[in-house]
C-alpha cells in the first residue's frame, strides 16, 4: 500500500515538474535560422526582431545563417527541427510560395509549418551600373530590345523576390534578359558594381546605400505605390508597366507540431515588437511597412498569394528546377 503510494508521488511530482518546465518557456536560448548570407536585408531584419524579442521573452535569441538554393537550405533545416520552440525560421514568399510553383521536389513541404506571425512586406528597386549609361528604366528596355538576351539580371536565388521581379520585368516590357542567381544580395551587389552583372532588383536596405555612395544607378520601385521615405523615386506601374506590383514579405515560422501555447507566446513577443517605435522605425527606413505578427494574416497572405505566383510562373514559363 505504502509502496503504491510513493510511486503515485513520485509520478504526480514528475508531472509537475514537466509542467513547470513546460510553463517556463523559453528556458533556454532560442536560434531563428535566416536563409541568406549575413549583411542582407533579410539577415538584418531578422537581427533587429531578434533582438527586441528576446527582450520581450526575457530570453537570448541567436540567429544562424543558412543561406542558398533560394532559402530551401535553412527552410529544410528547420522543417527537421524539434517542434519545441527553440528553431525557428524567417520565412519569406518564396519559401512558402514560389518555391512549390518551382521545384519539381522540395527538400521540405512549405505546408509543414506551424505559422509564429507576419511581420513586413517590402518593395524592391531596380539598380543598374554604369557600364551601359543607363539614364532610365527606358534606357535599359531599349538596350534589351536591341539586344535580346544580352543584358543580365542578379537575384538571391531561383524563387526570389528578385528572381520573380526579373521576370515580371521580362513580361511587362517585353524583353528578354539572361538570369543570373546568387546566393543573396551580399554576393549579387559587388557583382553588379563590378560589371559582372548589368541589373538587379534589390531590396531597399541593401541597395539605396550603393546609390547614395554613388557605385549604381535606381530607376524605379516594384510596388504600386511610391515609398514615403523615397518619395522622388517613381514605380515602374508610373513608367508604362501598370501592371507591376511585387514585394518580398517576410514572417516567422516554426516547425510543424510546436504547442499552441509555445506559438502564442512567440506570437505576443512579435506582436510586442512589431508594436515597439524604434522597431517600427528601424523597418521603415528599411523600405519594409510592419505588418500585425499574427498568424491569422500570415495564413491569409500564403492563400491570397498562391494563385498569383503560380500564373506568374506559368506565364514566365520557368521550368520546374
Amino acid at each position: 500500500m505504502f509502496k503504491r503510494i510513493s510511486t503515485l508521488a513520485a509520478a504526480a511530482a514528475l508531472s509537475a515538474c514537466a509542467g513547470l518546465a513546460h510553463a517556463a518557456y523559453p528556458e533556454r536560448p532560442i536560434t531563428i535560422i535566416s536563409p541568406f548570407p549575413a549583411g542582407g536585408a533579410t539577415d538584418v531584419l531578422t537581427r533587429i526582431l531578434a533582438d527586441r524579442m528576446s527582450k520581450a521573452l526575457d530570453q537570448s535569441i541567436i540567429v544562424e545563417n543558412k543561406a542558398g538554393a533560394g532559402t530551401t537550405i535553412g527552410a529544410a533545416y528547420v522543417a527537421r527541427a524539434q517542434p519545441d520552440g527553440y528553431t525557428l525560421l524567417m520565412a519569406t514568399n518564396s519559401t512558402l510560395v514560389t518555391n512549390r510553383f518551382l521545384y519539381k521536389s522540395l527538400p521540405y513541404d512549405p505546408d509543414s509549418y506551424a505559422p509564429v506571425g507576419m511581420v513586413g512586406v517590402g518593395p524592391l528597386i531596380l539598380l543598374s551600373n554604369d557600364k551601359h549609361g543607363f539614364k532610365s528604366t527606358a534606357d535599359v528596355v531599349a538596350q534589351a530590345r536591341q539586344h535580346p538576351g544580352n543584358l543580365t539580371f542578379a537575384t538571391f536565388g531561383p524563387g526570389t523576390s528578385s528572381h520573380l521581379a526579373g521576370e515580371l520585368f521580362k513580361q511587362e516590357a517585353g524583353i528578354d534578359l539572361l538570369h543570373v542567381p546568387f546566393k543573396g544580395a551580399t554576393q549579387a551587389l559587388p557583382a553588379l558594381i563590378n560589371g559582372d552583372v548589368d541589373l538587379f532588383f534589390d531590396m531597399v536596405a541593401t541597395g539605396m546605400p550603393q546609390v547614395e555612395a554613388g557605385k549604381l544607378k535606381v530607376f524605379g520601385i516594384t510596388s504600386k505605390t511610391r515609398l514615403p521615405s523615397l518619395p522622388n523615386l517613381p514605380t515602374l506601374a508610373e513608367q508604362g508597366y501598370p501592371a507591376f506590383d511585387l514585394t518580398a514579405w517576410f514572417s516567422f515560422v516554426a516547425p510543424k507540431g510546436t504547442p499552441p501555447d509555445v506559438l502564442a507566446t512567440l506570437q505576443q513577443a512579435l506582436t510586442t515588437t512589431l508594436q515597439d517605435p524604434q522597431v517600427r522605425d528601424k523597418l521603415l527606413n528599411m523600405g519594409i511597412e510592419p505588418r500585425s505578427g499574427t498568424a491569422q494574416e500570415l495564413t491569409q497572405q500564403i492563400r491570397n498569394e498562391q494563385p498569383v505566383i503560380e500564373k506568374l510562373v506559368e506565364q514566365a514559363g520557368l521550368e520546374r528546377q
